[in-house]
């Protein structure tokens, strides 16, 4: 169930780290720039592998 909606909100598969940072925001060992940091990161690698293609 985690991982569908983690798929519904960032519009991917979710990797093992995004798991884990969103459940490190929850319990509030990250922050929420931390997580926008790491889905932004996964964003721009999704963006330079489609270019890539």
């Amino acid at each position: 169930m985690a991982c569908l909606l983690i798929s519904l909100w960032t519009g991917r598969k979710p990797t093992k780290r995004t798991y884990e940072m969103i459940c490190f925001y929850f319990l509030g060992v990250a922050s929420e720039a931390e997580l926008l940091v790491h889905l932004t990161t996964l964003k721009r690698q999704d963006e330079a592998t489609s270019k890539q293609r």
